[in-house]
């Protein structure tokens, strides 16, 4: 059974004919309870090959991923996989360029996926079906069939989502590996992911080599073909037509006894797309060094061994202009009882245009930037270190606090808490947001350099076998420089407990607040869980405000306040059957 939060009314979301006219705040209506078959099937074709299906397949027992800071950030964030359909056998699929990302398949209704070893050779085939992208919410869909009754009367109405309502997207990955020797390999790539005005073809090679018993080198290139929406920075305006893209990555790595040394590069061109895999940047190259020395280990000293190591890197695009350099140092040592303390030092030097956030300036259009400048540009110093220890069996710690100097803050704003305080907005907001009439728009971003303090923490308890509880806190505070305020401050605490009942019975709570979306997140599941595959799961899932924003009106709410809650049950059965 499923609790979600009212569409408001629809003056306030601008929509007509809306079914909750009167409830401008948002209420919870209860869905009532649902059925749902799925099924997930494995056979054995051979003792070394292995064909899974699943057909609608639910991962509701799945462990919520942990909260993360996106103040301030500029690229996606990556989440490892932990849906056990997608995780078997996930090691084919991986590559350094990170083709393969099953977390794009978010909800599929159909999955397929035949892996095995034959000779030398090691293959993946995957399919899926997947009705997330074309799957909208109820408030959307309402927003739809209002445009729909006002394009009755005004046939040049577009509405926006209708092409891709209900629609799928058909993934696909094709994955072979040779062995070469006894611990050299040579591999091949192909993904494609099909979707309403979003197509995109890879392919690549790649391979890894052991030139000697203490040097290995690996390599992987990528050719891109998509047909799909691509923003232009001088028109300002995405534009459908066709892109081509190419990527690199490698690496030569050297393990001594003591010493460890490895140079490694990568890059992505501007239209580089790989829409079934994860990619951070493009427009980008990276070149890298990596060298640490480690002491021999001495059980019986108080200072069991010592390390150090330092790390440089660069990053520049594809007309060569530079967009950023490190160089981080850091030493540790490590002592009785599993304890480990270490501290570091790291230079770096970072680089902004305007067209990486939005439009190009020209003799017609203003770039996205403030004042005279297309780009900004800050020289940054960390100072960190950091203490991790288990003093005993029961109890694991970590703890690292970190001080930058010259972090840029890319004047984003972190949602209602905390608007932009970039020196132009600022001075707008004082001077017209808050004159009635004032009708001058709020001023474009203006990129700045400041401090940033980041504190991580982590404390494990488990007093038994059968019981653990961990608690994380991150906090990340950023300040501006010019005009002195809190570009934003984020506090995530996470609390993750688990009670093993018996070898097949278990209980597992999570419980995720971050400060800035003001969101509480609870999650309980309890399953039994008699062999592979076959279980049962009972769960509950809610999404609470806490002193935050209504997320309909924007407007601000005291105390606690729902935004949607679930409950289900999950009963599944593995059949195996081998030919």
């Amino acid at each position: 059974m499923r609790s979600t939060r009212a569409l408001p009314s629809a003056r306030q979301a601008g929509v007509h004919g809306t079914l909750f006219d009167n409830d401008p705040a948002g209420r919870y209506v209860n869905e009532g309870v649902k059925g749902d078959f799925g099924m997930t099937a494995k056979f054995g074709l051979t003792p070394t090959i292995t064909l899974d299906f699943a057909y609608n397949p639910d991962f509701a027992q799945v462990e919520a991923d942990a909260p993360v800071s996106t103040a301030n950030v500029r690229f996606p964030i990556f989440f490892a996989e932990k849906r056990p359909f997608f995780l078997e056998r996930i090691d084919i699929f991986q590559s350094g360029l990170n083709l393969v990302n099953t977390r794009t398949i978010v909800d599929p209704d159909i999955a397929l996926k035949l892996t095995g070893r034959r000779g030398k050779n090691t293959f993946g085939v995957m399919y899926a079906s997947d009705n997330a992208p074309g799957n909208y919410s109820v408030d959307e869909r309402e927003n739809l069939l209002a445009c729909q009754r006002l394009r009755l009367t005004n046939p040049s109405v577009v509405c926006g989502i209708e092409r891709y309502v209900d629609e799928n997207a058909d993934i696909g990955v094709l994955r072979v590996k040779r062995d070469i020797g006894a611990q050299s390999n040579l591999g091949f790539f192909a993904t494609t992911y099909n979707f309403v005005d979003k197509h995109n073809n890879t392919a690549s090679f790649d391979g890894r080599f052991k030139l000697s018993p203490s040097t290995v080198a690996e390599f992987q290139v990528v050719g891109t073909n998509s047909r799909r929406y691509f923003y232009n920075p001088d028109s300002n305006a995405n534009q459908y037509r066709t892109g081509s893209g190419f990527g690199y990555r490698g690496f030569v790595q050297r393990s001594g006894r003591n010493l460890y040394l490895e140079l490694s590069a990568s890059g992505r061109t501007q239209d580089y797309r790989a829409d079934v895999g994860f990619t951070s940047r493009t427009d980008t190259n990276f070149l890298g060094t990596f060298v640490q020395y480690q002491t021999d280990r001495d059980a019986k000293k108080k200072i069991i061994s010592k390390r150090l190591f330092n790390q440089t890197n660069i990053t520049y695009d594809w007309k060569s202009r530079l967009q950023g350099m490190q160089s981080n140092t850091q030493g540790m040592i490590a002592l009785q009882r599993q304890i480990y303390i270490g501290t570091g030092l790291e230079f770096g030097y970072e680089r902004v245009f305007e067209h990486e956030f939005g439009p190009r300036r020209t003799a017609t259009q203003q770039g996205a930037f403030f004042g005279p400048s297309s780009e900004r540009s800050a020289n940054r110093k960390e100072v960190y270190g950091f203490i991790e220890a288990t003093p005993s069996k029961q109890l694991f710690f970590f703890v690292l606090l970190s001080q930058n100097f010259g972090s840029l803050d890319y004047d984003f704003g972190a949602g209602p808490k905390y608007p932009r305080v970039s020196a132009p907005y600022v001075n707008w907001f004082n001077t017209c947001a808050l004159v009635p009439g004032c009708t001058t728009p709020a001023p474009r971003q203006d990129p700045g350099a400041g401090n940033l303090t980041y504190f991580e923490s982590s404390v494990r308890y488990q007093p038994t076998s059968a019981f653990q509880v961990q608690l994380n806190y991150n906090r990340s505070r950023l300040t501006r420089n010019d005009t002195k305020q809190v570009a934003f401050d984020d506090n995530i605490v996470s609390l993750r407990s688990t009670y093993q009942f018996t070898r097949s019975t278990f209980a597992r709570l999570r419980l995720d607040y971050s400060n800035i979306s003001t969101r509480i997140r609870p999650q309980l599941v309890v399953g039994w869980t008699p062999s592979p595959g076959t279980a049962i799961y009972a769960g509950y899932n809610d999404d609470l405000n806490y002193k935050g924003y209504n997320p309909y009106t924007g407007q601000p709410e005291p105390g606690l306040q729902g935004n949607g809650r679930s409950f289900f049950i999950k009963m599944s059965y593995l059949f195996k059957r081998s030919f």
